[in-house]
């Protein structure tokens, strides 16, 4: 864990090592952060959904961005959204982002702020992506990222039915066999991004 909320340490590029977040294991990697980022295009002055936050690390890089924009994490496990909040502490200036605790199987909670972009990292329906794509204003962004053959078959008919870019991707890093070296594959990740009208 690594604080930092003025980016004077690590700056304002997305792709923070998982080292510098508190987090459970389940986190949205850096080079999928990256990407994730890359689709979501963060502005001055915009906002982010983050839903299914986690550790929140995507509405973190949001916000580092820059000092104007700002983040809503929703985390329906009060143990990920502990760490989401520490999160916002260590890395974010005071108020950028804030975290809610609530269960999205019940809907979007009332009163979020209108987002310029959302990201849904996990745990995705075609309800909660309906709800969300009917409060975007005109160019706002959606990014629909996924592990499962589930979250897959979503995203494909997302797609199929909206347009958008949808990629599969993975990513190996260098690990050891042995005394060997050899490369260790993540999850593959599904990714649909879509722009408003």
């Amino acid at each position: 864990m690594t604080i930092d909320p003025d980016t004077a340490k690590l700056g304002r590029t997305p792709g923070l090592d998982e080292e510098h977040f508190a987090h459970d294991g389940l986190i949205t990697k850096h080079p999928v952060r990256a990407v994730a980022l890359a689709a979501l295009r963060p502005m001055p002055g915009q906002t982010l959904w983050d839903l299914g936050t986690g550790a929140g690390s995507v509405a973190v890089e949001w916000c580092r961005t820059d000092p104007t924009c700002t983040a809503v994490g929703v985390e329906r496990r009060a143990d990920r959204a502990a760490n989401a909040r520490t999160n916002a502490e260590n890395l974010t200036a005071p108020g950028q982002f804030t975290v809610i605790d609530h269960d999205l199987t019940e809907g979007l909670p009332d009163g979020l702020p209108t987002p310029d972009a959302v990201f849904i990292g996990g745990g995705a329906t075609a309800e909660l992506v309906d709800a969300c794509l009917a409060r975007l204003p005109q160019d706002g962004r959606i990014v629909v990222h996924g592990v499962t053959m589930e979250a897959e078959t979503l995203v494909v008919d997302l797609s199929g039915r909206l347009g958008g870019e949808l990629m599969r991707f993975s990513v190996e890093n260098a690990d050891h066999i042995g005394r060997l070296r050899g490369w260790k594959p993540a999850r593959t990740v599904v990714a649909w991004s879509w722009v408003k009208g």
